[in-house]
This record gives C-alpha cells, structure tokens and sequence, in this order.
C-alpha cells in the first residue's frame, strides 16, 4: 500500500506546476496596457524627434560654416522637403565630400519630419570666411498638431540657433 501515497504527492506536484488562468488574463491585460502606452511614443513624431533633428541640422550648418572657412571655399546649402544637400557655391549638383565620414555631404530628415517653410532663395552660402550671405530661418516640423523647430542663421556672424516654434 506504500505506493498510493506516493501517487497521491506526485499528483499535487503536477498540479501546482503552470499558472492559472486568472493569472495568464492578468498578464495579458498588463501587456496590453503597455502597448497602449508605448505604441504612440513609438509612431509619432514628439517633440524630441522634431528637437534632434532640428539640433543635427544646425550641427551640420556649423560643420558647413567651418569647412568652407578651412577649406577656403564658398558652400551652398540646398535645403527642400526632407533632404538636403552641401556643394560648392561654383559646381551645384556635386556634392563636397564630408571629411568625417567619407560619404558625400547630405542629410535626410526622418519619421515625417521635414523643412516646412518655402524654399530659401538665393540659397545659404557660406564664403571663404564663414559668413553667410544673409540670414535665414529653417523651420523643421511634421505637420499641424506638432511643434516646429527654428534653425536661425545670422546675417554677419553666421551664428546658427535652434529655438522652439509654434505650430
């Protein structure tokens, strides 16, 4: 008779393995209270993207200044849409190489962001010096319901600024 009793405790051991279903509802409903959390943050386009975009434009706007001033050079920026583009004021169409990368100098804004005023005409150029060839204001956003960024550049100095804009 010794062996009932040993059928009888591997029984509740068998039994106690694995999770309710009370528990499996529970946790299923967690996971989709953090999807409906996260998954906005995830396809939107918030402010910080707008805000880094707009920061690594000016970035390269000043990466423009100091290579034209170094190279001796004058630099257009062609800037439209989503993309734009550093050449040399004297052969438009062909991109300066960028010395950090190697790669032509170009950039692409990403997740629906994009250059959102009309086209800057006659274009950004720097000269030989670094001076621009008169002030200019890029606005970056997305569309209605986001902010937009500011990238400001000073007409004597070529001072480039990023402020925050209204929609």
């Amino acid at each position: 008779m010794k062996p009932a009793p040993l059928l009888a405790l591997n029984h509740k051991r068998h039994a106690m393995a694995g999770f309710t279903l009370i528990e499996m509802v529970m946790v299923l409903i967690l996971i989709g209270i953090f999807g409906m959390v996260s998954a906005p943050k995830m396809v939107g386009v918030g402010p910080a993207t707008l805000d880094s975009q707009a920061r690594a434009f000016a970035s390269d706007l000043r990466r423009t200044q100091l290579l034209a001033s170094v190279r001796g050079i004058s630099l257009c920026v062609q800037a439209s849409g989503t993309h734009y583009s550093i050449e040399p004021c004297n052969q438009p169409a062909v991109p300066i190489i960028d010395p950090a990368t190697g790669q032509a100098f170009v950039g692409d804004f990403k997740n629906g962001v994009k250059f959102t005023n009309a086209a800057i005409v006659p274009p950004l150029a720097f000269n030989s010096a670094g001076q621009p060839n008169h002030a200019t204001r890029y606005v970056v956003g997305a569309n209605a319901t986001t902010s937009t960024f500011y990238v400001d550049v000073a007409a004597l100095t070529g001072y480039v600024s990023t402020a925050v804009g209204t929609p």
